[in-house]
């Protein structure tokens, strides 16, 4: 009897996991990801379920509010220190983070995205990153005669470059110099954070609990980042429109240059043969202001549903997924970049175009938020009236000045401190 237990094989197990669109068929090349780690796990199969950032949120809350969820899951790097608050999220144990050497492999900010401010506790690994530059073609700085080295210097460079750049007519196309989006934008807040960055502010204080945006060095930024605007550089339509219409603007060659993160590389690999952008594009730093170089760190992160019921093979799953090897291919397939160092500096990433490699060098500047459960409506909060910034940017109601950009600041930050205050 002992000797047919012994022999009998290992029940079957499925692990569920849940995603977000990280490639564009996630549903296919995820699975595909996985394939060398099934292959030594015999007895075990993976379900995979493909979310969208508009849904995601809401279907992640409940499922940890009841309980009921995946074994595994991605998680947005703001997100995740909501979910582990509520108790959704099985933290890992010391040994486990031993494992992987106590993090030790990721960038820094992105491991304090895996865990809570304040409190003890790891969640997670980080899988990918959100690194942002300015993504410039290079056609059109040459044909201005602007030295892109010069020009993403500091602030005052920039904004000599962008006024040189603006309305030229390149490959048959009047070029407006800058894309940024507005009011109808999700993104507006990470597209503010490196601007106050580089100015020496932030966006939450250093105990984050009260918002920072009326600090003298965070208006300074945002002055400076709508002045962009109000003086022409960025087109008052361009602030009506979202993200993603601008990216595909930008590879259509409507704009010289614009901020985006490593998904964009994938956008400009794919855009058709003949697309000028295809072989006249480069990626630069933020320009440098007051307080030095910063830029916007983020991505996401992988984690254990509290409540699974396989939680030893989702831990298995979950550390291949962080190795420096499932990194490096989840790079190529959706050209977001390695959250490990290693992986970030592997040749098969580095070597794909001199735009990747740029990326890496620039995330020695990044900066992630504060791991806050509140960043969910405290985010809302930004986008709206920062939304309302950009119509003031745009020439919408009364015009622009500096009075009024304070006041409208002041009003934001009244109500961030509100959301700041409920939480705590």
């Amino acid at each position: 009897m002992l000797a047919a237990l012994l022999a009998a094989p290992a029940a079957a197990v499925q692990l569920s996991m849940w995603v977000m669109p990280v490639t564009t068929n996630a549903q296919h090349d995820v699975p595909a990801l996985l394939a060398p780690w099934l292959a030594t796990h015999p007895g075990v199969t993976v379900r995979v379920t493909v979310l969208d950032w508009e849904s995601g949120w809401n279907k992640i809350t409940a499922a940890a509010a009841s309980r009921r969820g995946p074994d595994l899951l991605e998680l947005g790097s703001t997100w995740m220190p909501a979910i582990a608050a509520m108790g959704g999220l099985e933290p890992l144990s010391a040994a486990q983070l031993a494992e992987v050497g106590d993090g030790a492999p990721y960038y820094p900010q992105l491991w304090k995205t895996t865990q809570v401010f304040g409190r003890k506790g790891v969640y997670g690994l980080p899988w990918y990153a959100d690194v942002r530059a300015a993504f410039y073609r290079t056609d059109v700085f040459r044909q201005a005669g602007v030295d892109p080295a010069r020009a993403f210097a500091t602030w005052d460079s920039f904004h000599a470059a962008l006024k040189k750049i603006n309305g030229l007519s390149v490959a048959g196309k009047r070029i407006a110099a800058l894309a940024y989006a507005g009011k109808n934008d999700w993104n507006v807040v990470h597209n503010l954070a490196p601007w106050s960055g580089n100015a020496g502010g932030d966006l939450l204080s250093a105990d984050a609990t009260h918002s920072a945006l009326a600090s003298p060095q965070a208006l300074r930024a945002i002055d400076f980042y709508s002045s962009l605007a109000v003086e022409g550089l960025v087109p008052a339509n361009a602030l009506e429109k979202d993200s993603d219409i601008l990216e595909g603007a930008w590879v259509g060659g409507d704009y010289g240059v614009i901020f985006s993160g490593p998904w964009l590389l994938r956008r400009i690999f794919e855009a058709p043969a003949g697309a000028v952008v295809r072989s006249n594009f480069d990626v630069a730093p933020y320009p440098a202001g007051p307080g030095g170089h910063a830029t916007f760190f983020g991505g996401s992160n992988l984690a254990i549903f509290k409540g699974s019921r396989h939680k030893a093979e989702a831990w298995e799953l979950v550390k291949y997924l962080g190795g420096r090897a499932a990194q490096v291919q989840l790079s190529l397939l959706s050209s977001m970049m390695p959250a490990r160092i290693d992986a970030a500096n592997d040749p098969a990433w580095t070597s794909r175009h001199p735009a990747c490699a740029r990326l890496t060098a620039i995330a020695a500047d990044g900066r992630a938020y504060p791991p806050i459960p509140a960043w969910g409506p405290l985010e809302a909060v930004y986008t709206k009236h920062l939304g309302q910034l950009a119509e003031l940017a745009s020439g919408i109601g009364e015009p622009y000045s500096v009075p009024a950009m304070k006041a409208l600041i002041a009003d934001t930050v009244v109500e961030a401190d509100k959301v700041l205050e409920e939480a705590n």
